[in-house]
């Protein structure tokens, strides 16, 4: 189905932006101010999470709308709400150990 495709295209996108907050804390380094490239973290943390809410919300109407309209078997949109729920928890103990330099030399 399309919106299925669509919304792993945007939840994967979401994904690595927020993951691109990892990426900033470890280019900026010891260069920048601690606290400013943790803000800026922050931001691709809250930009990358928000993405993957809104979609979830609007995979949930798309799939509600289809089973009326059409009829249609499509992925649960429980079963995609846990999924990203995982994800979503699994990038959040990685960003949080890399930010406290548990994966440091």
């Amino acid at each position: 189905m399309a919106a299925e495709r669509t919304y792993y295209s945007v939840l994967r996108t979401g994904l690595a932006i927020a993951g691109a907050g990892t990426v900033v804390v470890a280019i900026l380094g010891e260069s920048w101010p601690e606290w400013l490239s943790l803000a800026i973290a922050g931001v691709f943390i809250a930009v990358g999470y928000t993405m993957i809410i809104v979609t979830l919300n609007n995979y949930q109407k798309i799939v509600s709308r289809l089973k009326i309209e059409h009829d249609l078997n499509v992925i649960s949109p429980r079963l995609m709400i846990f999924l990203t729920v995982i994800l979503q928890l699994t990038l959040v103990i990685i960003l949080v150990l890399f930010i406290l330099g548990i994966f440091a030399e």
